[in-house]
């Protein structure tokens, strides 16, 4: 959904003739996109630098669909470990965003970060070779 545009960001509200809060939940400095709120904001990419260390182009912020297509072009042999770990993030990210938008919680990037970790973790150790994955976190 946060590829093809189905989230219901301010952005995409706005377009609809809703009237919302456009601000970044997360962040509260930009207006609210898919781009912004997964991959521009200061939140969601300190969240990213720290799960994907060995990934050294998140020095040029990019899209999902940039670090998709990064992936996919990668000779890295555990190109799953890494779609794995987009994946939670965004999911994880967006849960954090609807917390602090409607409920009353909120928490650190890296407390957040640290909660992903232990969903990949606990992911990847039904995988066959999962355990050669686990020092990459």
């Amino acid at each position: 959904m946060a590829i093809m545009g189905g989230l219901k960001t301010a952005d995409t509200l706005a377009a609809r003739g809703i009237s919302v809060n456009s601000s970044c939940a997360l962040c509260h400095s930009h207006a609210e996109t898919v781009s912004h709120l997964f991959f521009e904001c200061d939140f969601s990419f300190s969240i990213l630098s720290n799960l994907m260390k060995n990934l050294g182009f998140l020095l040029l912020r990019p899209n999902i669909l940039q670090i998709f297509e990064y992936i996919e072009d990668t000779k890295h042999r555990d190109k799953n470990f890494y779609f794995l770990i987009i994946c939670c993030a965004v999911y994880h990210i967006w849960r954090e965003r609807n917390e602090r938008k409607f409920g009353e919680n909120s928490v650190y990037s890296t407390s957040l970060a640290q909660k992903i970790k232990s969903a990949v973790l606990s992911k990847i150790q039904k995988w066959k070779k999962g355990g050669d994955l686990i020092d990459m976190l």
